[in-house]
C-alpha cells in the first residue's frame, strides 16, 4: 500500500460485502477522481467474515494514483464497517461510496464544490439504478432504488438520504461515538440515525444534480419480496427517530403512527386490485402500503433483517466469491 507524507483532505470510505464485481466497478471510478489542491484516500473497509477483497484491493493498490487502504472488519454489518473505516480516516471531509455504486468522473469535485460553496455538512446527489435482468416490472424495481428528488442545480434541503452515494464534512459538527449505531448492522438505518444527529446540531444539508453515480443492483434484489421488506423498513425510520430515546417525541410518534394508518388504508388496496389486472402501478402502491405499514409497525421486533449476517441467510450465500 501506497502511504503520503502530506495530510489528507478528503477521504473516500467504501465498505464491501461479498460484491467482488462491484467493488472493483467501485474501485476504477474512484481511481480518476481529483479535488484540485486536495490530496485523497480510499478506504476499503472489507466487512466479510473471510477478508475475500484483501488480495484485489492491495493489488489494485499498486496501480491506483490515489493512495489506496485496506482493513477487514469480519464482523458483518455496515455500522460495524463504516466505524472502523472512520477510526482510519484522516480526511476532515468524508465520501461515501457503496460496493454496488460508480462514481462519475465529476462526482467527488462536485460534491466537495458545493460543501464548501454551501458551507454544508452533507451533500447528497442523485442516483441512478441500473441492472441486467429482463423481468416483468424491471422500470418499477429500478424506480424503487434510484434516488433523485428532482430539483435542478444545487439547492439547500431540509431532508438528508441514505450514505452511499454522499459527503460529510466532519468539521462542521460533533460527529457521536460511535458514529454509526451498532444495533443497526443486520436492519440497516445506521445512516437514518446519524444524519438525524447531525441535522438536529444544525448541520446544513445540500442536494445537488450536478453529478450523480450509478448503482448496479443485485440481481437477488429485484423482487417483489424484497422491495416490500425494504419499503417496510423505510416506512419505520421517521417513526423509529421520534421513539429513539435521545431523539423521544411522542407527538411525532402519534402523528407518523396516524398518517401510517391511513397510507396502508388507501394504498393496500388499490395494490391488490391493480395486481389482479397485472398492473405495473401495483408494484408502487406495494410500496407505499408497505412503508405505511412501517409507520404503525415501528417496533424492534417488526424490524427486517436484511443486512450483515441477516443478508447472508437471506440471498443464500454460503460462501465468498474471490475476486479474481
Amino acid at each position: 500500500m501506497k502511504s503520503t507524507l502530506t495530510p489528507v483532505d478528503i477521504s473516500i470510505v467504501v465498505p464491501t460485502f461479498n460484491r467482488p464485481e462491484g467493488l472493483k466497478n467501485a474501485l476504477e471510478s474512484l481511481s480518476i477522481q481529483s479535488v484540485e489542491g486536495r490530496t485523497l484516500e480510499i478506504i476499503v473497509a472489507d466487512n466479510a467474515p473471510d477478508g475475500n477483497a484483501r488480495a484485489y484491493v492491495e493489488t489494485f493498490a499498486e496501480q491506483c494514483p490515489i493512495d489506496l487502504h485496506y482493513i477487514h472488519v469480519p464482523d458483518p454489518g455496515v455500522a460495524n464497517a463504516r466505524n472502523e473505516a472512520l477510526e482510519k480516516a484522516q480526511g476532515d471531509y468524508l465520501a461515501f461510496l457503496d460496493d454496488d455504486q460508480i462514481a462519475t468522473p465529476n462526482w467527488l469535485a462536485t460534491l466537495f464544490e458545493k460543501a464548501q460553496h454551501f458551507n454544508a455538512t452533507l451533500v447528497f446527489c442523485p442516483t441512478y439504478a441500473q441492472s441486467q435482468l429482463d423481468i416483468r416490472y424491471k422500470a418499477e424495481f429500478l424506480e424503487f432504488f434510484t434516488r433523485d428528488i428532482h430539483k435542478q442545480g444545487s439547492t439547500l434541503v431540509d431532508e438528508f438520504f441514505g450514505c452511499g452515494n454522499s459527503l460529510l464534512d466532519r468539521r462542521k459538527i460533533a460527529l457521536p461515538s460511535p458514529p454509526f449505531c451498532p444495533s443497526t448492522n443486520e436492519t440497516g438505518g445506521e445512516d437514518d440515525l446519524l444524519f438525524s444527529y447531525l441535522q438536529n446540531q444544525g448541520g446544513r444539508i445540500v442536494w445537488t444534480n450536478d453529478t450523480n453515480a450509478l448503482e448496479d443492483v443485485d440481481d437477488r434484489r429485484m423482487t417483489k419480496r424484497y422491495i416490500k421488506q425494504r419499503s417496510f423498513a423505510y416506512g419505520q425510520g421517521p417513526s423509529r427517530l421520534c421513539a429513539a430515546p435521545e431523539n423521544f417525541n411522542l407527538l411525532g410518534l402519534f402523528k407518523w403512527s396516524i398518517i401510517g394508518a391511513l397510507q396502508f388504508a388507501v394504498y393496500w388496496p388499490l395494490s391488490v386490485l391493480t395486481h389482479l389486472f397485472r398492473s405495473h402501478r401495483s408494484i408502487w402502491f406495494m410500496r407505499k402500503a408497505a412503508e405505511g405499514a412501517g409507520k404503525v409497525l415501528w417496533f424492534e421486533s417488526f424490524r427486517p433483517k436484511l443486512y450483515g449476517k441477516a443478508w447472508l441467510k437471506f440471498s443464500g450465500i454460503t460462501k465468498s466469491t474471490p475476486i479474481q
